[in-house]
């Protein structure tokens, strides 16, 4: 669930990195970018993110099914430069909800207040990612800024909700996190994470 800026900052990063470190692995930017969006532009995610069986009175149960990212890997190639960009936004979201957060945190929240302080840090933090990643989200066309609209239904987001909660996506954790990932090499990853036990 990390938004659609944080999953273009990282795409973005991993090409810059890519670019200077002469790892030419991604030759079709664009396809690329299109996979990084591409599981979310979807009406049921639980399928692109082989998302298992939650609990979500258990947040940290819930967050672990959240992504079945050894299970992805077993039914999916990593061949293409779309490929590429869903294998990176699958891996982000695996890491998001498996290290970005707290433990304590995450075991003290239900999911729906999770979910509140989620959309409540997106508002604090797109417009910071945007800027400083060159984001436009409107560039990526009325598809993505639909899918954004639904996703506050779906979660039964009520405006009013989203006052005063907890910003749980500080900048400078967050730049963090999109720099870490954006340095992993896919197919070390790949390989790491298909023969994870």
């Amino acid at each position: 669930m990390p938004g659609f800026n944080i999953h273009l900052a990282i795409g973005k990063r991993y090409l810059e990195k890519i670019k200077l470190d002469n790892r030419d692995n991604i030759k079709d930017e664009k396809a690329f970018l299109d996979g990084i969006l591409a599981p979310d532009l979807v009406e049921d995610k639980n399928i692109t993110h082989y998302t298992g069986t939650r609990n979500e009175d258990d947040l940290e149960q819930c967050m672990k099914q959240k992504v079945r990212l050894k299970l992805f890997l077993n039914e999916n190639k990593i061949e293409t430069d779309f490929e590429k960009g869903v294998f990176i936004h699958i891996l982000t979201d695996y890491l998001f909800f498996n290290t970005f957060f707290d433990k304590e945190y995450i075991r003290s929240m239900t999911y729906h207040e999770f979910v509140l302080d989620l959309y409540y840090s997106y508002g604090l933090s797109n417009i910071y990612l945007e800027e400083k990643y060159n984001i436009d989200l409107k560039s990526y066309g009325d598809k993505l800024i639909k899918n954004i609209e639904e996703n506050n239904k779906k979660n039964n987001i009520d405006k009013s909700e989203l006052v005063n909660r907890r910003d749980i996506l500080p900048k400078e954790k967050l730049d963090k996190f999109i720099e870490e990932v954006s340095d992993l090499d896919i197919y070390d990853e790949e390989k790491k994470y298909k023969e994870e036990e």
